[in-house]
């Protein structure tokens, strides 16, 4: 994991770089990088306590995009507790098993210390057995059985 860069987005940042770098990596079908733009990455990060990470692997002398997460920080109505609700974990599908999942949740879990957040939430369908195997490998405090809703709206 030395070989690996981790890099906190902001607003001042190359960001039209950054969804270069996203587009043109190698993703799954599912987690296709081509939505993304610097007008999309500066409207996520203009939003009060969201955070964006990449992860960057050396390769042949290069800083090579291997992943990216998102999340942001809420607080609830009550108790003013703070805690980190973690969207999305993506690591590109030609860097698996490098270690840049991890150091992408290390990062995000040191950014809710960071914050005074009260706990980390994070949440995977059922039958991704290789994401949940791996968040299972991070050792959590809980694992629930969740049910989601979507609604479509349009």
């Amino acid at each position: 994991m030395e070989n690996l860069k981790i890099k906190i987005a902001s607003l001042e940042d190359d960001l039209k770089a950054l969804a270069e770098q996203i587009s043109q990596s190698s993703w799954d079908a599912e987690n296709d990088g081509d939505d993304y733009s610097s007008e999309s990455l500066e409207t996520y990060l203009k939003k009060e306590d969201t955070i964006f990470v990449a992860c960057y692997l050396e390769e042949a002398g290069e800083q090579v995009l291997a992943g990216m997460s998102s999340g942001r920080i809420e607080q609830k109505p009550y108790n003013f507790e703070k805690w980190l609700y973690i969207d999305e974990v993506d690591t590109c599908s030609n860097h698996r098993q490098k270690g840049v999942g991890t150091a992408m949740m290390n990062a995000l879990l040191k950014c809710a210390k960071d914050n005074d957040c009260e706990e980390v939430w994070l949440g995977t369908e059922s039958d991704k057995d290789v994401a949940r195997k791996f968040y299972e490998s991070l050792d959590p405090d809980e694992i629930d059985e969740v049910v989601g809703y979507t609604f479509e709206l349009g």
